[in-house]
């Protein structure tokens, strides 16, 4: 249930919420729009994605799948290990760096060092780092609109797998 007063109507709530800023809802909806337009390989982007889902706690964003990403084959079982990624055969070297990159970037970005950002150029470019981060921002900023505002969040059905580790993760 909504945290704040929405217009009524039969919209999503974030569509009746964004309503109350439509310049805002246009920004929102260009990110939504590069960040679909990602070069970013599709699997590296669900991983990321489903990241932030678990730390953001955001039902919405757990049960949601980037219709490229399952295009691409991406599965339920590859995404339930992703909170597990450090000790999982499951990613490449490139996708864990990423996904420990994703969650510095969101739990302390402070914490990102040289050493991690050495290591990101390893397996990426300068230009796929700064589609990465905004990639990664766009996912951190949405989720947590959507979960503090209480946007959705009942609308969705999770597997309780998901939930589980948005507590301990």
């Amino acid at each position: 249930m909504a945290r704040i007063a929405l217009p009524a109507g039969d919209q999503l709530d974030i569509v009746k919420a964004l309503s109350l800023r439509p310049g805002l809802a246009k920004a929102v909806a260009a990110m939504n729009d590069a960040a679909f337009a990602s070069a970013l390989d599709w699997r590296l982007h669900e991983l990321i994605r489903m990241r932030i889902a678990i730390i953001n706690g955001c039902t919405v964003c757990l049960a949601w799948r980037t219709p490229q990403a399952v295009a691409a084959g991406v599965t339920d079982e590859l995404l339930l290990g992703v909170a597990g990624w450090r000790t999982s055969d499951a990613y490449t070297a490139a996708e864990k760096t990423a996904l420990e990159f994703t969650e510095r970037f969101c739990r302390d970005s402070t914490s990102i060092s040289d050493e991690l950002m050495a290591r990101l150029a390893e397996h990426f470019d300068s230009g796929e780092i700064v589609e990465l981060s905004l990639v990664i921002g766009k996912y951190l900023s949405q989720g947590r609109f959507m979960q503090v505002l209480g946007l959705d969040q009942d609308s969705c059905v999770v597997d309780s797998r998901f939930l589980d580790e948005s507590r301990t993760a």
